[in-house]
Order: structure tokens, then C-alpha cells, then sequence
């Protein structure tokens, strides 16, 4: 779940894996890294385990959670986008992907045909 969460934060923030979970601290990367720990939060991990799997200090998640925090209250846009990362759910994943494997919906009984 925590790659598909990470693929959904980059897509919504237009940012590289690479660069969302790499060293590099460029300012573009902080709403999009605030919000992935915002919504791992959400989800019950603790900031040390968050820390723990993105090798960052857990004081730096705690603070990042509370950015998060501060940027939700001040832009709809930004709350929403970390409402979609806390909501999204296997499920949802799950969906995306038969929409993306070129096949169309049948709109009345929601079944697949090649």
C-alpha cells in the first residue's frame, strides 16, 4: 500500500518518486513529502515508523505533520489533495488499474469487455 500511496502523491503533486523519497530538499518537494506523512499519519504510523522508512528523523516527520496541518487549514486545494492520499484504499488502487488497462466499462452493469 505504501508504494501505491507514494505513486498517488507524485502524480497529485507532479514530483518524481525518486526525488519525493530521496535526500534532496528543494521546496517543491516539501507539500508533496508533508502531505504523504500527513496522510501515513492518518492511517495510524507513528512518526518514528514513517521516519524509519523514508530515512528521515522522526522530529523531521512531527514537524512535517504539523506543516501539513497548517497548509490544510490555509488551501482547500492542498486538504483535498491529503483528504484523496488518507481515503485512498486498496480498493481505489485496484480500480485505477483496470481503468488504465485499455478496456472498456460497460456504463450499465460495470463489467469488463475486451
Amino acid at each position: 500500500m505504501k508504494k501505491q500511496l507514494v505513486d498517488k502523491c507524485c502524480e497529485m503533486f507532479c514530483v518524481h518518486p525518486r526525488d519525493l523519497l530521496g535526500p534532496t530538499r528543494f521546496g517543491f518537494l516539501i507539500p508533496a513529502r508533508f502531505a504523504l506523512y500527513k496522510a501515513l499519519s492518518e492511517r495510524g504510523w507513528s512518526h518514528a515508523k514513517i521516519g524509519m522508512t523514508f530515512k528521515r528523523d522522526r522530529s523531521g516527520v512531527t514537524h512535517g505533520v504539523t506543516r501539513a496541518e497548517y497548509m490544510m487549514e490555509r488551501d482547500w486545494r492542498y486538504r483535498a489533495k491529503v483528504n484523496v492520499l488518507i481515503n485512498l484504499t486498496n480498493t481505489d488502487v485496484y480500480q485505477e488499474e483496470i481503468k488504465d488497462d485499455g478496456r472498456d466499462q460497460d456504463q450499465t452493469d460495470g463489467t469488463s469487455h475486451p
